[in-house]
């Protein structure tokens, strides 16, 4: 095949626009790891654009601009990046690459696609460009933002935005117009597992996560039946709970009312097919000098953190449940530890999530496991009638039944969404399971022996989809 050069490859990539479709102007920030760029974007023909020499300028890359030749060569040290006007094709010492979308040139000014950043900018600096397909931010080198996840519910006369941050923070409302509320965090950047919150009823309208000005904001636009706007901290300020009133529900004939009380964070809203499901504990497994099972280069217990992590943002964003889990960082914790945290928030639903070993390297490994039912001796009749006459060890046997159900339903929607592996149900006496005075269950996943299962336990992919199965099983359980 004859090979083009690069004048002819780019020549061949021209091409003249039309009318071009243009939107308004939008806020759009660069986070690098001490500082941040704030860019004003452009929509053309449903493409986002930015302004190439400010991220130029910003870099401190030299440059140069040569207006007859219609081309823009940026240089960094050996490395040569040439953009031409309207094309689509850029070259990186010689070696072309292929964007999506052409680049502009209007008004004396250059105008590129975002995976210009990410194909192009991030070769000739070494500085990785990340962006995630909607969004308006790009997160640049080692940032490692907390995730915000956000759902809304309503109950009553209140309509409830669940938010939870990644790490601790302040959030406090701005509500200079009646119709709406903006709630400020404190930290920036964040992650937002969605931009929008699918949720409108009498009291709120539409609720949108906004960084454009590089500061984290929610923007609520609300009704005229919200009377007032409420923010409560939870779990070490990482959980708020914001709560837009209704005018009825605050009028009052006394003249010195005591405040409402705070809602409970655990009442979902009664119309709700999981209203009977209000909180779910997951048990990321292992943790601390317990590395659990390990490969060459995975350890049990950072995967397990990671699934827990994505099943209770799917959770949350699916279902509207207030989602725990006993551990989200790399600490030590014994079984009591971890059962007295569903115990102690009155859990619906606790779940134990472990990585599967096998000495044989061809097994899958995986098994929903609930615990033993004659595990810890014969109990009085009284005793198996009523939870409160059982012993502290034998609180499972409170909810063996139920923990019998979520393990058949987990394993059917497990064994559909991941075919080749088995996941068959079995009981032992688990000692995380042995007090846990709700519904509980273990699932070991995968065989980290097995380089295939170990690769794909890895994938952020099937992490996500993992998760979202579990929700399916937890959601027909709920129901």
């Amino acid at each position: 095949m004859k090979r083009l050069t690069l004048p002819a490859a780019l020549c061949a990539a021209l091409f003249i626009f039309g009318t071009l479709t243009r939107a308004a102007e939008n806020g759009f920030p660069i986070y690098f790891e001490s500082t941040k760029l704030l860019l004003k974007s452009e929509t053309v023909n449903r493409t986002t654009y930015l302004p190439l020499q400010e991220i130029i300028d910003f870099l401190r890359l030299p440059y140069t601009d040569a207006v007859n030749l219609e081309t823009f060569t940026v240089r960094n040290g050996n490395t040569r990046l040439v953009l031409t006007r309207n094309s689509g094709l850029i070259s990186i010492n010689d070696q072309i690459v292929l964007l999506r979308s052409p680049i502009l040139r209007e008004n004396n000014r250059w105008l590129v696609p975002i995976d210009f950043l990410t194909l192009g900018l991030t070769k000739l600096t070494g500085t990785t460009f990340r962006y995630r397909p909607g969004t308006m931010r790009i997160f640049a080198g080692n940032v490692s933002p907390p995730e915000l996840v956000m759902t809304a519910q309503s109950l009553g006369a209140i309509t409830r935005l669940t938010l939870r941050v990644g790490s601790p923070a302040r959030v406090s409302i701005n509500r200079d117009d009646p119709k709406r509320a903006s709630i400020l965090i404190d930290r920036s950047p964040l992650d937002p597992l969605r931009e929008t919150v699918d949720h409108s009823d009498r009291l709120v309208q539409s609720i949108a996560y906004d960084d454009s000005d590089g500061e984290s904001r929610i923007v609520a636009e609300l009704t005229d039946d919200v009377a007032d706007v409420r923010v409560t901290p939870a779990e070490g300020n990482e959980v708020f709970f914001v709560d837009f009133t209704r005018k009825a529900a605050t009028t009052t004939p006394d003249p010195t009312p005591e405040p409402p009380p705070a809602p409970k964070p655990d009442v979902p809203p009664s119309t709700s097919p999981t209203s009977r499901l209000r909180v779910v504990v997951l048990d990321p497994g292992h943790g601390g000098l317990d590395t659990g099972t390990k490969s060459a280069t995975l350890m049990e217990k950072d995967l397990t953190l990671a699934i827990a992590r994505k099943l209770r943002g799917a959770l949350q964003s699916r279902l509207g449940v207030t989602v725990l889990l006993t551990r989200d960082s790399d600490v030590l914790m014994d079984n009591e530890a971890r059962s007295a945290v569903a115990n102690n928030n009155q859990a619906n639903l606790f779940i134990s999530l472990h990585i599967g070993y096998s000495a044989n390297k061809m097994d899958s490994g995986s098994s929903v496991f609930a615990m033993k039912e004659d595990f810890g001796g014969p109990v009085s009749a009284t005793s198996s009638k009523d939870r409160m006459f059982l012993p502290w060890y034998l609180g499972y046997r409170s909810s063996a039944q139920a923990s019998s159900r979520i393990a058949q339903l987990l394993q059917d929607e497990l064994t559909k969404a991941i075919p080749g592996w088995k996941f068959p149900l079995r009981k032992a006496p688990l000692g995380v399971l042995t007090s846990t005075s709700m519904p509980s269950i273990v699932i070991e996943i995968g065989n980290l022996n097995n380089s295939v299962n170990a690769q794909t336990l890895e994938d952020a992919g099937f992490q996500t989809r993992l998760a979202a199965t579990i929700v399916n099983a937890v959601q027909r359980f709920a129901q």
